[in-house]
């Protein structure tokens, strides 16, 4: 059998590059690797010490891979180093380094099209009149507006038939792809939100995890900028009002958007120029004729009676779909005795309301159907009327019903041949939103026991399956007990485990909004997924449900706070994140509960190093390490010994911030948390960062990014870019650096993370400095001062103080400059920031040196020296080069 890896290595191709040192390097390590034999790259990787795809991609990719990285694949293949830094010297002048590169590709990739049209409905019947109109509206389509038409009508009159027929007729028309969302304006339950189907469009057009943007503005905003000159066609199911739709309207002349709804939308037609479609019942004729389509002969045979039952189902397609479902599967029954069974019903059958519109008797044709299904297919169509989300696939259709996953397939598969369910992608079904209503109403009337049971098994299993999938795609996390749950979806990687989250994402927030014994249990499982993948405004709302869940009780109000703060943290709300922190302190002990004690010290402390309480994050943050060490708890141990660095760091003390995140490191190896070495990654490379040592800062930072990337979290990646460019910054490279600024500063405001905006604004600012724009640089630092000011986060002031204060020195503003150093100097003294300190002092020598009072500036870059190098940093000889050159006065 052929050695696959081998073979692959062997004939692994070479990045397609013009003549010049790039390809000069890439052309002397292809040789390299074939006078070594072509070792397999999963060999190289495992002795290299990183992934298979990242060997892969230094032979294949275009772009210059990081010296650190070459350097070891050249020692491994027995090759001269020396040599090859001489090459990729070569290759690296002029070019953008491997980062710049890969995010300047990621941006400028094109997704594919979306195509989310759902299926044609078989046998459409009629509507010839409303398809022409359709037809002239769009080939009339002025150029210069975008073209939006309402199509308005009762419920179940086959609104959504006559939109998904036309839309799949001219789909050609809109090579930019089309777009399709149920909005369930009129489900009795949740409709769906302009905010959910915003990120459900904007993951169609390729903004997915956390890149979605949090709020709704801003989701709205990036629909808007992504279908900008695009020929799309959005079509807008089940719409409620236009409230609900507004948001999603494109905004460009180039869009043509079909709306559905029971109102006519008024405000719509008024204020947006859309046109409305009134959507009639079916005529007699086309009634019979969608009758003969799906029943066949006895439409013929029997004219009369078939008349009967069209009104009988006041001719409403959907009404009628499912009456002739039920005389296909009776052949020998007559029409007319279809007809006497449903007109002795409907004597004792509300008319269900649907608003003003007077054909909307459908209840009697829904209790035909359902009272001619077996009975087990009909029991699962009421207590489908019960789960808290908007569909459901086979697992959960299993624990709703009690049977297993086979016996839930057929009884879904039974419901979708009766045309009381639909099936959609990914093996889920759900149901027209009447039928969902009906489903609610006949759920009501089974008997409580039996009901609350099956609502009890619908919501364990959901909390069962979260908490697999998030054990699986987080394991250093503590898992929670769940409840015993027969079938359970087949999780085996992380990454099923987070597609498994993303997808039931919506189910899961929804049993904890309907199920308060749910709702805590649920705040806890699903808290890392959240946060890792910057869903904050769903995990703002879980946490405080489970909170109002705990009704009080210390123990789970204390678990609910200490996730709420976390949070609140994340959307820079200090003051509230530690107020709730501090409450959970005192309900944690009241309770007991060192654990959660030791969390909510955690937590206080990094409020505390994010608010430049250095002396009282550390007491903080040493206390929960105690608590930690004292019970075993490895994970929170290496959380804490890398919060302690932070504090150490911000400090000064750069060799015992260094030692805190070494041990940090290494437990995190041990517990398999991955984003915790990546946190830890990224702060030590500000430590080297700090101390000058750039090749080794920047290998940090691109370890990090590695495993940022690997587990989606956007948020990290923002971070390692941020200080990844003020390494750049500091090479000189203000070019590279202001890329991964802006590429850093677009990430945060998209996941609403406010102290990444604040530092990425600042690391824009300097690095616009840098390449002498000096007007935007004090504009991008003045709203990265004012937006760390606003949250409160000391490192985040503190720094924009200084490097504003550096920008406007040279855009000789003198006095606005030494405004700001004096309050970074002022504040540097009441946190303790010796860095900072230092660097403001040297700020204000400069101006004192520019306004000639040559005496108090030698003074203050003494101090600034002396500072310096009490820290160890490269800053030191540029002062002390400075000092030397100053005249004496």
């Amino acid at each position: 059998m052929t050695n696959l890896d081998t073979f692959d290595v062997g004939a692994l191709p070479k990045p397609n590059l013009p003549d010049g040192p790039v390809r000069a390097l890439f052309d002397e390590l292809h040789a390299l690797h074939h006078l070594a034999g072509w070792p397999s790259l999963r060999d190289m990787a495992k002795e290299v010490g990183c992934s298979h795809t990242t060997i892969s991609a230094a032979f294949s990719e275009p772009r210059v891979p990081r010296w650190g990285l070459l350097e070891l694949i050249v020692e491994e293949l027995g090759g001269d180093t020396a040599q090859f830094h001489d090459r990729w010297l070569a290759a690296s002048a002029g070019t953008p380094s491997p980062v710049v590169a890969e995010v300047a590709a990621s941006t400028a990739q094109e997704p594919v099209p979306p195509r989310e049209l759902p299926a044609d409905i078989a046998g459409f019947t009629g509507r010839a009149d409303e398809l022409a109109e359709l037809d002239r509206l769009l080939g009339t389509n002025d150029p210069g507006e975008m073209s939006i038409v309402v199509v308005s009508g009762t419920a179940g009159v086959g609104k959504t038939a006559l939109a998904v027929r036309w839309a799949q007729r001219v789909a050609e028309t809109f090579p930019d792809g089309q777009l399709y969302v149920n909005l369930r304006g009129y489900d009795p339950d949740r409709p769906v939100t302009s905010a959910e189907a915003l990120e459900g469009f904007l993951a169609a057009l390729g903004i997915a995890g956390t890149a979605m943007p949090q709020d709704q503005a801003k989701r709205a905003a990036r629909f808007r900028t992504l279908l900008a000159g695009r020929r799309m066609l959005v079509l807008l199911d089940n719409a409620e009002s236009v409230e609900q739709v507004r948001d999603l309207l494109p905004g460009t002349p180039t869009c043509f958007v079909l709306v559905t709804s029971r109102d006519t939308l008024p405000g719509l037609v008024a204020r947006h120029g859309a046109v409305r479609i009134n959507l009639d019942l079916l005529s007699p004729g086309e009634a019979l004729a969608l009758l003969r389509r799906l029943v066949g002969a006895r439409v013929d045979a029997d004219p009369q009676q078939a008349e009967a039952l069209a009104r009988r189902c006041a001719r409403l397609p959907l009404a009628l779909r499912i009456a002739a479902e039920l005389a296909a599967a009776r052949p020998r029954a007559t029409l007319a005795g279809l007809v006497a069974e449903l007109a002795s019903e409907s004597s004792r059958l509300d008319i269900l309301n649907a608003g003003d519109d007077e054909f909307t008797a459908v209840r009697t044709v829904f209790s035909w159907s359902i009272r001619n299904l077996d009975p087990a297919v009909a029991l699962a169509f009421r207590l489908l009327g019960l789960p808290p989300g908007l569909d459901i696939d086979g697992f959960a259709a299993a624990a709703l019903t009690g049977t297993d996953v086979d016996r839930a397939h057929r009884l879904l598969n039974a419901l979708t041949r009766a045309h009381l369910l639909d099936e959609a992608e990914h093996g889920r079904f759900a149901m027209h939103d009447l039928l969902h209503a009906y489903a609610i109403e006949q759920a009501a009337e089974l008997a409580e026991p039996e009901r609350q049971a099956a609502f009890t098994q619908i919501c364990d299993y959901y909390l069962a399956a979260a908490e697999i999938a998030t054990t699986l795609a987080f394991p250093n996390r503590a898992p929670t007990a769940a409840p015993p749950v027969a079938a359970l979806p087949p999780l085996s990687k992380p990454a099923e485990a987070r597609g498994w989250l993303d997808l039931e994402r919506p189910n899961l927030l929804a049993v904890a909004a309907r199920s308060p014994a749910h709702a805590g249990r649920m705040s806890v499982t699903l808290a890392a997924y959240l946060d890792s993948g910057g869903h904050y405004a769903d995990a703002l709302t879980l946490h405080q449900q489970a909170l109002a869940a705990a009704n009080g009780a210390p123990a789970a109000a204390a678990t609910a706070r200490n996730q709420l703060a976390a949070i609140l943290r994340r959307l820079g709300r200090y003051t509230e994140a530690r107020g709730e922190h501090a409450l959970a302190l005192a309900e944690h002990r009241e309770t007991a509960d060192r654990l959660g004690e030791a969390d909510a010290l955690h937590g206080l402390g990094v409020i505390g190093w994010r608010s430049g309480r250095y002396a009282e994050a550390r007491q903080d943050l040493e206390d929960a390490l105690l608590i930690y060490r004292e019970l075993g708890d490895r994970a929170g141990e290496g959380r804490a010994r890398h919060s302690l660095g932070v504090v150490c760091r911000r400090l000064g003390r750069l060799a015992e911030a260094a030692e805190h995140y070494a041990a940090s490191l290494i437990i995190h190896r041990e517990t398999g948390d991955r984003i915790g070495q990546g946190h830890t990654f990224n702060n030590l490379g500000i430590v080297h960062l700090r101390l000058g040592n750039y090749d080794e800062a920047a290998d940090l930072y691109a370890n990090a990014l590695e495993i940022y990337r690997e587990l989606d979290n956007r948020v990290g990646e923002a971070v390692a870019m941020t200080n990844l460019g003020s390494t750049y910054h500091a090479l000189g490279r203000s070019g590279d650096a202001l890329e991964l600024h802006r590429r850093a500063l677009t990430i945060c405001l998209e996941v609403g993370y406010r102290v990444g905006q604040a530092d990425a604004l600042r690391g824009v600012g300097a690095d616009l400095a840098g390449l002498g724009d000096y007007d935007e640089a004090v504009s991008s630092l003045t709203d990265a001062v004012d937006l760390g000011r606003e949250i409160g986060d000391a490192d985040a002031l503190l720094g924009a103080l200084n490097d504003l204060g550096t920008a406007l020195t040279l855009a000789g503003r003198d006095d606005e400059a030494s405004a700001r150093f004096e309050a970074a100097l002022a504040m540097g003294g009441d946190t303790g920031d010796r860095y900072e300190q230092a660097r403001a002092i040297d700020g204000l020598a400069q101006l004192l040196h520019n306004a000639g009072k040559l005496s108090t500036a030698r003074e203050r870059w003494a101090a600034a020296l002396e500072l310096y190098q009490e820290l160890g940093v490269p800053e030191a000889a540029a002062v002390a080069e400075r000092l030397a050159a100053a005249p004496l006065p």
